[in-house]
């Protein structure tokens, strides 16, 4: 349920330890903070060193829909950066978050010169899609009690507290449809 990615968390603190790059800061965001904003231009990308956080798009009927939590090592910004366009969601902070970040035009330069970390990205956002269609198609294909089973087995594992809401809006439903689906456990 929360994604980390210790490939690509190796890689970046590496860089930073080793100062190749004096580019590669490090930011640190409270528990609420938000780390990118949906509908705005990002001009970073970040890789969370530590914390959780949480990728979330508002829609148009003020309701939330939780695409993913993001642990460790994970990156953030990067499909905003490649592809040009405004965020599509906001990613906050569930816990205090320390991450990594680094400029559009150096990660362009990172990229342009280590074919490694081309790799690493790549197997990043290849997890990251397929992760995402294969939660989409259970989704689709279970019942909600079914999945909220399954999801509520996943959080047992974790080192942190979810809300109800936050559960309600990770399986695209309201808190009244996840309260009833509790009740029927």
């Amino acid at each position: 349920m929360i994604r980390i990615n210790k490939e690509l968390l190796d890689y970046f603190n590496d860089l930073y330890v080793l100062q190749t790059f004096n580019f590669v800061e490090k930011e640190s965001f409270s528990v609420g903070n938000f780390l990118i904003h949906q509908n705005k231009k990002g001009n970073d990308i970040f890789i969370i060193k530590t914390g959780i956080t949480k990728c979330f798009v508002n829609e148009e009927n003020g309701r939330d829909f939780i695409q993913e939590f993001f642990g460790e090592g994970e990156i953030l910004g990067e499909i905003e950066i490649f592809t040009e366009t405004l965020s599509f969601s906001n990613v906050i902070a569930l816990t205090d978050v320390t991450a990594y970040k680094i400029d559009k035009k150096n990660f362009y330069k990172l990229l342009d010169t280590n074919k490694d970390l081309n790799l690493i990205i790549i197997r990043a956002l290849a997890t990251k899609i397929r992760d995402t269609a294969i939660r989409t198609s259970q989704q689709q294909v279970h019942p909600l009690d079914y999945n909220l089973k399954r999801l509520l087995r996943l959080i047992s594992d974790q080192k942190i507290n979810f809300s109800k809401q936050d559960l309600a809006d990770y399986l695209g439903i309201t808190l009244r449809s996840l309260n009833r689906s509790l009740k029927k456990s």
